[in-house]
Protein backbone atom coordinates (compact mmCIF):
# COMPACT_ATOMS: atom_id res chain seq x y z
CA UNK A 1 0.00 0.00 0.00
CA UNK A 2 2.78 2.33 0.78
CA UNK A 3 4.76 1.20 -2.20
CA UNK A 4 1.57 2.71 -4.46
CA UNK A 5 0.88 5.83 -2.56
CA UNK A 6 4.46 6.81 -3.32
CA UNK A 7 4.14 5.52 -6.99
CA UNK A 8 0.96 7.66 -7.34
CA UNK A 9 2.75 10.74 -5.79
CA UNK A 10 5.56 10.42 -7.36
CA UNK A 11 3.55 10.60 -10.86
CA UNK A 12 1.95 13.31 -9.99
CA UNK A 13 4.57 15.64 -9.38
CA UNK A 14 5.57 14.36 -12.74
CA UNK A 15 2.37 15.67 -14.14
CA UNK A 16 2.47 18.86 -12.80
CA UNK A 17 6.10 19.29 -14.00
CA UNK A 18 4.45 18.50 -17.32
CA UNK A 19 1.62 21.55 -16.70
CA UNK A 20 4.02 23.83 -15.08
CA UNK A 21 7.11 23.59 -17.98
CA UNK A 22 5.45 21.67 -21.33
CA UNK A 23 1.88 23.17 -21.07
CA UNK A 24 0.94 20.04 -22.65
CA UNK A 25 -2.49 19.89 -21.17
CA UNK A 26 -3.99 17.42 -23.12
CA UNK A 27 -1.28 14.73 -22.13
CA UNK A 28 -1.68 15.91 -18.34
CA UNK A 29 -5.45 14.91 -18.55
CA UNK A 30 -4.31 11.68 -20.50
CA UNK A 31 -2.26 10.50 -17.98
CA UNK A 32 -4.69 11.76 -14.73
CA UNK A 33 -7.00 10.06 -16.22
CA UNK A 34 -5.32 6.94 -16.50
CA UNK A 35 -4.51 7.03 -12.83
CA UNK A 36 -7.40 7.63 -10.88
CA UNK A 37 -8.57 4.28 -10.99
CA UNK A 38 -5.53 3.32 -9.17
CA UNK A 39 -6.01 5.49 -6.21
CA UNK A 40 -7.36 3.75 -3.24
CA UNK A 41 -8.16 6.51 -0.85
CA UNK A 42 -10.32 10.05 -1.05
CA UNK A 43 -7.52 11.69 -0.12
CA UNK A 44 -5.44 10.43 -3.37
CA UNK A 45 -8.79 10.43 -5.46
CA UNK A 46 -9.23 14.29 -4.49
CA UNK A 47 -5.48 14.87 -5.44
CA UNK A 48 -6.05 13.57 -8.95
CA UNK A 49 -9.80 15.74 -9.24
CA UNK A 50 -8.38 18.47 -8.46
CA UNK A 51 -5.91 18.34 -11.02
CA UNK A 52 -8.23 17.58 -13.82
CA UNK A 53 -10.06 20.43 -13.04
CA UNK A 54 -7.06 22.49 -13.27
CA UNK A 55 -6.39 20.97 -16.66
CA UNK A 56 -9.91 21.10 -17.56
CA UNK A 57 -9.29 25.18 -17.31
CA UNK A 58 -6.43 25.56 -18.66
CA UNK A 59 -7.53 23.46 -22.17
CA UNK A 60 -10.83 26.17 -22.02
CA UNK A 61 -8.87 29.30 -22.29
CA UNK A 62 -7.11 27.51 -25.05
CA UNK A 63 -10.02 26.95 -27.03
CA UNK A 64 -11.52 29.11 -29.68
CA UNK A 65 -14.94 28.59 -30.03
CA UNK A 66 -17.66 29.54 -27.38
CA UNK A 67 -18.94 26.11 -26.94
CA UNK A 68 -15.81 24.26 -26.59
CA UNK A 69 -14.90 26.54 -23.74
CA UNK A 70 -18.35 25.56 -21.68
CA UNK A 71 -17.38 22.18 -22.53
CA UNK A 72 -14.04 22.41 -20.77
CA UNK A 73 -15.09 24.71 -18.04
CA UNK A 74 -18.02 22.50 -17.41
CA UNK A 75 -16.05 19.21 -16.91
CA UNK A 76 -14.00 21.26 -14.93
CA UNK A 77 -16.71 21.85 -12.35
CA UNK A 78 -17.63 18.39 -12.57
CA UNK A 79 -14.35 17.39 -11.55
CA UNK A 80 -14.07 19.29 -8.83
CA UNK A 81 -17.06 18.82 -7.32
CA UNK A 82 -16.21 15.01 -7.38
CA UNK A 83 -12.99 16.09 -5.44
CA UNK A 84 -14.81 17.83 -2.99
CA UNK A 85 -17.25 14.75 -2.25
CA UNK A 86 -13.83 12.40 -1.91
CA UNK A 87 -11.91 14.95 0.65
CA UNK A 88 -14.04 18.17 1.73
CA UNK A 89 -11.17 19.76 2.91
CA UNK A 90 -8.62 19.89 0.01
CA UNK A 91 -8.50 23.46 -0.86
CA UNK A 92 -7.57 23.29 -4.41
CA UNK A 93 -10.66 21.63 -4.96
CA UNK A 94 -12.79 24.72 -4.27
CA UNK A 95 -10.06 26.75 -5.73
CA UNK A 96 -10.08 24.99 -9.34
CA UNK A 97 -13.58 25.02 -8.47
CA UNK A 98 -14.46 28.80 -8.45
CA UNK A 99 -12.10 29.19 -11.26
CA UNK A 100 -13.72 27.22 -13.60
CA UNK A 101 -17.44 28.54 -12.66
CA UNK A 102 -16.16 32.22 -12.92
CA UNK A 103 -14.52 31.29 -16.45
CA UNK A 104 -17.34 29.12 -17.78
CA UNK A 105 -19.88 32.34 -16.58
CA UNK A 106 -18.30 34.67 -18.46
CA UNK A 107 -18.98 32.55 -21.80
CA UNK A 108 -22.67 34.40 -21.07
CA UNK A 109 -24.49 37.21 -21.46
CA UNK A 110 -23.56 40.13 -17.61
CA UNK A 111 -27.59 38.71 -16.29
CA UNK A 112 -26.19 35.62 -16.36
CA UNK A 113 -22.70 36.29 -14.80
CA UNK A 114 -24.24 37.32 -11.90
CA UNK A 115 -25.51 33.89 -11.12
CA UNK A 116 -22.39 33.19 -10.86
CA UNK A 117 -21.33 35.17 -7.67
CA UNK A 118 -22.67 33.18 -5.00
CA UNK A 119 -21.72 30.10 -6.11
CA UNK A 120 -17.80 31.52 -6.67
CA UNK A 121 -17.92 33.47 -2.88
CA UNK A 122 -19.41 29.80 -1.06
CA UNK A 123 -16.06 28.48 -2.76
CA UNK A 124 -14.02 31.11 -1.64
CA UNK A 125 -15.70 31.43 2.03
CA UNK A 126 -15.18 27.92 2.44
CA UNK A 127 -11.27 27.82 1.71
CA UNK A 128 -10.48 31.38 3.55
CA UNK A 129 -13.37 31.07 6.59
CA UNK A 130 -13.94 27.99 7.23
CA UNK A 131 -10.72 26.09 6.46
CA UNK A 132 -9.25 28.90 7.67
CA UNK A 133 -6.19 29.04 4.37
CA UNK A 134 -5.63 32.66 4.63
CA UNK A 135 -2.53 31.93 2.71
CA UNK A 136 -3.99 30.80 -0.36
CA UNK A 137 -2.85 34.01 -2.81
CA UNK A 138 -4.98 31.81 -5.26
CA UNK A 139 -8.45 32.92 -3.81
CA UNK A 140 -7.95 35.90 -2.31
CA UNK A 141 -6.76 36.99 -6.33
CA UNK A 142 -10.15 35.15 -7.72
CA UNK A 143 -12.04 37.09 -4.78
CA UNK A 144 -10.36 40.43 -5.77
CA UNK A 145 -11.42 39.99 -9.38
CA UNK A 146 -15.05 39.29 -8.38
CA UNK A 147 -15.46 42.40 -6.77
CA UNK A 148 -13.36 44.35 -9.26
CA UNK A 149 -15.99 42.98 -12.23
CA UNK A 150 -19.34 42.37 -10.21
CA UNK A 151 -21.45 45.60 -10.49
CA UNK A 152 -22.30 45.79 -6.77
CA UNK A 153 -18.77 45.22 -5.42
CA UNK A 154 -16.16 47.14 -3.98
CA UNK A 155 -13.49 48.86 -6.00
CA UNK A 156 -11.79 49.10 -2.35
CA UNK A 157 -11.98 45.81 -1.67
CA UNK A 158 -10.90 44.58 -4.88
CA UNK A 159 -7.69 46.25 -4.06
CA UNK A 160 -6.98 45.03 -0.49
CA UNK A 161 -8.13 41.61 -1.50
CA UNK A 162 -5.28 41.76 -4.72
CA UNK A 163 -2.87 43.34 -2.41
CA UNK A 164 -3.43 40.24 0.07
CA UNK A 165 -2.91 37.97 -2.65
CA UNK A 166 -0.03 39.68 -3.60
CA UNK A 167 1.34 39.42 -0.01
CA UNK A 168 0.98 35.39 -0.05
CA UNK A 169 2.27 34.30 -3.19
CA UNK A 170 4.32 30.75 -2.27
CA UNK A 171 7.93 31.54 -2.23
CA UNK A 172 8.63 28.55 -5.19
CA UNK A 173 6.24 30.41 -7.18
CA UNK A 174 6.42 33.78 -9.12
CA UNK A 175 2.67 34.09 -10.09
CA UNK A 176 3.65 37.63 -12.12
CA UNK A 177 0.24 38.13 -13.05
CA UNK A 178 -1.19 38.54 -9.49
CA UNK A 179 1.31 41.86 -9.11
CA UNK A 180 0.22 42.88 -12.74
CA UNK A 181 -3.13 42.69 -11.77
CA UNK A 182 -2.93 44.57 -8.56
CA UNK A 183 -0.56 47.32 -10.23
CA UNK A 184 -3.80 47.55 -12.67
CA UNK A 185 -6.23 48.72 -10.34
CA UNK A 186 -4.08 50.72 -8.52
CA UNK A 187 -3.32 52.98 -11.60
CA UNK A 188 -7.17 52.52 -12.71
CA UNK A 189 -8.06 54.08 -8.86
CA UNK A 190 -5.19 56.54 -9.01
CA UNK A 191 -5.70 57.17 -5.51
CA UNK A 192 -3.16 59.78 -4.01
CA UNK A 193 -1.10 59.68 -1.01
CA UNK A 194 -3.03 62.05 1.38
CA UNK A 195 -6.38 60.12 0.07
CA UNK A 196 -4.68 56.70 1.02
CA UNK A 197 -3.61 57.58 4.49
CA UNK A 198 -7.34 58.92 5.64
CA UNK A 199 -8.61 55.53 4.57
CA UNK A 200 -5.85 53.64 6.47
CA UNK A 201 -6.75 55.53 9.76
CA UNK A 202 -10.31 54.77 8.89
CA UNK A 203 -9.99 51.44 8.71
CA UNK A 204 -7.46 50.69 11.33
CA UNK A 205 -9.93 49.91 13.96
CA UNK A 206 -11.61 47.90 11.49
CA UNK A 207 -9.19 45.39 10.75
CA UNK A 208 -7.89 44.94 13.93
CA UNK A 209 -11.23 44.06 15.22
CA UNK A 210 -12.44 42.00 12.34
CA UNK A 211 -11.64 38.43 13.87
CA UNK A 212 -14.62 36.43 13.10
CA UNK A 213 -14.27 35.99 9.42
CA UNK A 214 -10.51 36.86 7.57
CA UNK A 215 -12.36 37.96 4.65
CA UNK A 216 -14.34 40.73 6.33
CA UNK A 217 -10.81 41.50 7.93
CA UNK A 218 -8.56 41.66 4.92
CA UNK A 219 -11.30 43.97 3.09
CA UNK A 220 -10.04 46.61 5.21
CA UNK A 221 -6.11 45.62 4.55
CA UNK A 222 -5.02 49.07 3.82
CA UNK A 223 -5.76 49.61 7.63
CA UNK A 224 -2.99 46.91 8.77
CA UNK A 225 0.49 48.04 9.71
CA UNK A 226 2.09 45.21 7.44
CA UNK A 227 5.35 46.63 5.40
CA UNK A 228 4.14 45.17 1.98
CA UNK A 229 7.49 43.88 -0.04
CA UNK A 230 7.93 45.46 -3.10
CA UNK A 231 7.64 48.74 -1.77
CA UNK A 232 8.96 48.20 2.14
CA UNK A 233 6.57 50.53 3.36
CA UNK A 234 2.58 49.91 4.55
CA UNK A 235 0.06 50.61 2.56
CA UNK A 236 -0.55 54.16 4.19
CA UNK A 237 2.33 55.41 3.56
CA UNK A 238 2.57 55.66 -0.60
CA UNK A 239 0.48 56.98 -3.57
CA UNK A 240 -2.03 54.58 -5.87
CA UNK A 241 1.17 55.42 -8.97
CA UNK A 242 4.24 54.91 -6.32
CA UNK A 243 3.18 51.54 -5.08
CA UNK A 244 1.91 50.20 -8.78
CA UNK A 245 5.48 51.32 -9.60
CA UNK A 246 6.88 49.45 -7.11
CA UNK A 247 4.74 46.39 -7.82
CA UNK A 248 6.27 46.55 -11.35
CA UNK A 249 9.88 46.76 -10.42
CA UNK A 250 9.53 44.17 -7.96
CA UNK A 251 7.98 41.46 -10.54
CA UNK A 252 10.91 42.61 -13.04
CA UNK A 253 13.51 42.18 -10.33
CA UNK A 254 11.96 38.66 -9.16
CA UNK A 255 11.75 37.24 -12.35
CA UNK A 256 15.63 38.06 -13.64
CA UNK A 257 16.45 36.46 -10.43
CA UNK A 258 14.03 32.95 -11.36
CA UNK A 259 16.37 30.63 -13.12
CA UNK A 260 13.83 28.59 -14.92
CA UNK A 261 10.80 30.67 -15.97
CA UNK A 262 7.65 28.61 -16.59
CA UNK A 263 6.28 29.64 -20.02
CA UNK A 264 3.45 31.12 -18.56
CA UNK A 265 6.41 33.04 -16.10
CA UNK A 266 7.94 34.21 -19.55
CA UNK A 267 4.53 35.61 -21.12
CA UNK A 268 3.63 37.73 -17.82
CA UNK A 269 7.17 39.23 -18.17
CA UNK A 270 6.73 39.94 -21.35
CA UNK A 271 3.22 41.91 -20.78
CA UNK A 272 5.05 43.74 -17.97
CA UNK A 273 8.11 44.74 -20.85
CA UNK A 274 5.46 46.05 -23.00
CA UNK A 275 4.32 48.49 -20.94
Amino acid sequence: MVILILAIMLQLADIDKTFKYDCDYNKCKEELEELLPSASSPKEKSEILWRLSRVELMLGEEAKETELKRKHFNAGIAWAEMGIKEDPNNVECYAWHCANVGRECQTHSLIDQAAAVPVMTEDLTIILDKLGETNCSQAWQALSEMYYHHPFKSDKSAVNFARKAATCIPTDELRLSTYIHLADLLKERGWSKEKRASEAASNKKRFNKANQSAIDKYSYFDGSDEILPWCGKTAAEISDKEEADSLIKYAKEKFAQTENPTPIDIKDHNKIQER
